[in-house]
């Protein structure tokens, strides 16, 4: 179903943005988002939080954070963790990346949801 106004989307849950972004709709229908806070992920956290995974071919963003997380709406947690800023390039295959261990992306979405 196609949806023409922001008001006719589904709530989304915590992880699915609405806590980090506005979504706005353009007057050709598309939409977009802007984010509404900053979000720093620690730098200095132990390895030992981390997963390891190799990129493979037809990997996305979403589809990687589907494989560590069983949701496509973490991507943006793993682009902070590798501190990769565009969204539209994804590594290339072979490339290892960190994947935070779901404990550290609880203490994250909680952190935005206080605002902090």
């Amino acid at each position: 179903m196609k949806q023409n106004q922001i008001n006719d989307l589904n709530t989304l849950g915590q992880e699915n943005l609405e806590q980090i972004f506005n979504v706005y709709q353009t007057n050709t229908g598309h939409y977009y988002y802007n984010l509404l806070q900053s979000i720093v992920f620690p730098t200095d956290l132990p390895e030992a939080l981390y997963r390891s995974y190799s990129v493979v071919y037809g990997d996305t963003w979403p589809l990687i954070s589907y494989k560590a997380y069983n949701t496509p709406n973490l991507w943006w947690v793993i682009l902070l963790a590798n501190e990769i800023s565009d969204p539209t390039k994804i590594a290339s295959p072979g490339t290892s990346i960190r994947i935070p261990i779901m404990g550290v992306v609880r203490e994250v979405l909680t952190q935005i949801e206080r605002g902090s």
